[in-house]
């Protein structure tokens, strides 16, 4: 039983060896390293600045109005990091709606 599972893996050797596995090749890659080079770098610009996010168009705040029933009286602006939009609710009282400047989701409604 031991000579047919050392044969076996003998022949298993000799296949793998002649399909090329044996033979790849493993050279270094060729690196051209600087010994002068720095390794602590001061970078002296200030990135505590706030994100530029792109804010979504107003068609896209009327049209989200729109889905969620509410009549646009005014044009949107920003408020506190957010869309605020001046409308009428589907009884016609006047609302203030809060969209999302960057997904156009409409957030909730304020009323006036």
């Amino acid at each position: 039983m031991l000579a047919n599972k050392t044969i076996l893996a003998a022949a298993a050797l000799a296949a793998l060896t002649t399909l090329g596995l044996g033979s790849a090749n493993a050279q270094p890659r060729h690196v051209e390293r600087d010994i002068r080079v720095e390794r602590h770098v001061t970078i002296h610009n200030d990135f505590r600045r706030p994100v530029q996010r792109r804010t979504v168009d107003r068609a896209d705040v009327t049209r989200t109005l729109r889905l969620h029933r509410f009549t646009g009286v005014g044009q949107p602006y920003f408020l506190r990091g957010q869309y605020v939009v001046r409308s009428h609710d589907r009884f016609g009282r006047v609302v203030l709606v809060r969209i999302d400047p960057w997904t156009g989701r409409f957030i909730g409604v304020i009323r006036v």
